[in-house]
């Protein structure tokens, strides 16, 4: 018989299927659905064998039901978080296995953040040159690599965990980690500026995910405040944020090299903006933009400024860094040495992510955390928000 723990022979479409017991064979059930989606013009039929009678009209049942699922089959909605081009975040319950049936929710199960995407919309954007047609599955597999890859032994995540994916036909539903805090570009404009021991927990955090995407493979390409959120911590200094947004992510090649020309003006590495359609690059774009961050935690404002779009990429191609100082004064030199490295034009030059993990301006910082006050710092700007991405 077929093994629960082999590999799956293949998927059937179970939107418009119908199932029934086999007129001929006992015990048996017949599964009639479509080849391609939506295709009602061809259709293919499956026998399943069961052990029991009882077990076959079991599996009728539950058939049947998915067949017609929708979202609050699988969970309960409670408030909208937020609204994007394209996509709706909610947050929700998601109900165990036997409660799908029944409609119960199960005590004490964990809140989740629903990120709904209309996919009519998101077609829309893609036929118009506005998105790209990637955008999603990338979102998905790089989410669910990172959080397949998270060591057992690491209680907290640096990233934004996916715990579940469900399709519709007019939906994909991800079903994602709730965190309760804002992104930190929302905490950087309502404070201004930031305590460089409160940056260096962030950016602790920020270096930490890099360097499981380094290890893993993948590259986020869109790093920068807004794909950054704040969330709370158990540490003594009250501080943590998880990176999001994985939408421009990718995979790095067989030859070690990210490709591909994406990000947002003002934090994009140099080394993408001159690559060409096929011309690799090192995969240390993100340490750039974490240098772009960290710039902006300490003074408020980007590095790179330009009247127009054109001049502004023109600023950030050329990368010149500069610390004035009316605003830097009162700032490290060993801060501003660790974005000038971060920074740096040459990615063959720039300095590794775990070398910046272990980079005196942060084990300085990070052994000054038990003054309470980034408990204050935190709790001022986060205690009443709910962080979400939205697209």
């Amino acid at each position: 018989g077929d093994q629960l723990d082999g590999r799956p022979k293949g998927y059937a479409h179970l939107e418009f299927a119908t199932v029934s017991a086999h007129a001929d064979f006992s015990n048996s059930l017949e599964l009639s659905f479509c080849e391609k989606a939506k295709n009602l013009n061809q259709r293919r039929k499956l026998i399943m064998r069961l052990e029991s009678q009882p077990k076959r009209d079991r599996w009728i049942y539950l058939l049947m039901k998915a067949a017609k699922l929708v979202i609050e089959d699988l969970y309960v909605t409670d408030k909208r978080l937020g609204r994007g081009r394209y996509a709706t975040v909610m947050s929700a319950t998601r109900r165990t296995y036997d409660n799908c049936l029944t409609g119960q929710v199960t005590k004490g199960s964990p809140a989740r953040a629903l990120k709904i995407i209309d996919k009519k919309m998101f077609w829309d954007r893609v036929r118009k040159g506005k998105e790209r047609a990637s955008t999603l599955i990338r979102e998905v597999v790089v989410q669910a690599t990172l959080t397949a890859e998270l060591p057992r032994s690491q209680s907290r995540s640096t990233y934004l965990k996916i715990f579940g994916l469900f399709e519709t036909s007019d939906t994909l539903v991800l079903e994602l980690e709730l965190l309760k805090g804002t992104d930190l570009f929302y905490h950087i404009s309502a404070r201004g500026v930031l305590h460089e021991r409160e940056a260096a927990f962030i950016m602790r955090d920020i270096l930490d995910c890099l360097s499981l995407m380094r290890r893993v493979g993948v590259a986020h390409r869109d790093l920068k405040p807004a794909n950054i959120l704040m969330c709370k911590s158990n540490e003594t200094n009250g501080i943590a944020v998880k990176v999001g947004d994985f939408g421009m992510s990718t995979t790095v090649g067989v030859d070690n090299l990210v490709r591909g020309r994406c990000g947002t003006p003002g934090y994009v590495a140099p080394e993408i903006l001159s690559a060409g359609p096929s011309t690799g690059y090192a995969n240390k774009a993100d340490l750039f933009s974490a240098g772009v961050t960290l710039y902006i935690m300490l003074c408020g404002y980007e590095p790179f400024y330009g009247e127009s779009d054109a001049e502004l990429v023109a600023a950030n191609k050329v990368a010149r860094v500069e610390f004035p100082e009316s605003d830097w004064a009162c700032v490290s030199n060993e801060a501003k040495e660790l974005i000038v490295n971060l920074m740096e034009v040459n990615p063959d030059n720039r300095i590794e992510v775990n070398v910046a993990l272990k980079h005196p301006w942060i084990l300085k910082m990070l052994l000054q955390s038990n003054d309470q006050s980034n408990n204050l710092i935190l709790s001022e700007s986060v205690q009443d928000e709910v962080a979400c991405i939205v697209s």
